[in-house]
């Protein structure tokens, strides 16, 4: 596996952000799914058991984005190897019938795959980071 700087880490993860919110954008939680997460995901969701499986993860996007029309990702801290990163976030919702945004912190943990950095698990709670 190829040595990445940790800014080239941070990059490949900003351009997964940017593909998450162009799906999240368009309503495609399938395609958010499919194009953001490795192939046997686990996520830790407010008031769920944990998800595992792209099945589960799509559910729980497609019912958020009944209630929301764009999710912005912002970096707050990285840290990485070579094959293993972890991403410490904000998420700032916008609501579909307008009035204030939501926001969320997450943690991620990325694994560098064969098709690049991709989410292994996802954990998100309402609040600020």
């Amino acid at each position: 596996m190829t040595q990445h700087s940790l800014e080239e880490i941070r990059a490949a993860i900003r351009a997964g952000s940017d593909v998450f919110e162009r799906n999240f954008e368009r309503s495609d939680a399938a395609g958010l799914v499919r194009d953001y997460y490795v192939e046997q995901p686990l996520m830790s969701a407010p008031d769920a058991t944990l998800l595992r499986g792209k099945d589960a993860i799509t559910s729980l996007f497609e019912a958020v984005m009944k209630s929301f029309r764009a999710c912005r990702l912002e970096q707050v801290e990285v840290r990485a190897d070579s094959t293993l990163a972890y991403e410490l976030g904000r998420a700032i919702l916008t609501p579909r019938e307008g009035g204030t945004n939501a926001e969320c912190r997450y943690m991620i943990a990325w694994r560098q795959t064969s098709t690049g950095w991709r989410v292994e698990s996802d954990f998100f709670a309402w609040g600020i980071i």
